[in-house]
């Protein structure tokens, strides 16, 4: 094996000892041989989400690139959890931008159905007609994601702004104005 790390680093140097040395030594290697462990991972969520081989190729590059940037500006426990959660919210949101575009050109913007695609967040409320649920189906996505992470999952504002990948302040900014939203509305039902 070539000698592509700096001599502290064993011969099957862990995930921890690979991040550490790019993010104190800006070893490119280091971070590329860590992305190329989990590339398998990252290509299969992609393609789990987009459906195309080509699009999820496209992706995986697309990761890397802000992988380099986002690595030195989180605190991260386990890379490949870390990792996973990235590529899914760029293919997600990915798809999302994608589900805004109208696919024929000749298509009104107006005759897009954004009521017919997909939440972009991964979580189930329960199926009951109660007026809480009702008024959380009012909710913007972003908001009922927050607020259902927040109150039903007993996650964190920290925990949430790792999964959107977003900052703190937005976060807590979410769930206030969804709770406030939630709460008006259930105000005007009888």
């Amino acid at each position: 094996m070539l000698r592509l790390l700096r001599p502290n680093i064993s011969e099957h140097p862990s995930d921890e000892q690979l991040l550490a040395d790019y993010v104190q030594h800006n070893n490119a290697r280091a971070l590329g041989i860590l992305y190329e462990r989990y590339m398998p991972m990252v290509y299969g969520v992609c393609v789990k989400i987009t459906k195309d081989p080509a699009l999820a190729e496209d992706a995986v590059m697309a990761i890397y690139e802000t992988l380099v940037k986002k690595v030195k500006e989180h605190t991260i426990e386990s890379f490949r959890g870390w990792l996973y959660v990235l590529a899914r919210n760029h293919c997600l949101m990915e798809w999302r931008k994608a589900q805004r575009r109208p696919t024929d050109h000749h298509a009104p913007e107006d005759m897009v159905r954004y009521d017919a695609v997909e939440p972009v967040f991964e979580y189930e409320l329960p199926v009951k007609n109660t007026p809480l649920e009702r008024c959380l189906a009012e909710l913007s996505d972003v908001q009922k994601a927050c607020v259902t992470w927040f109150y039903y999952e007993d996650k964190s504002y920290k925990e949430i702004a790792d999964l959107m990948l977003e900052e703190l302040g937005k976060v807590r900014s979410h769930i206030q104005n969804g709770k406030r939203n939630l709460k008006n509305c259930l105000e005007r039902l009888p």
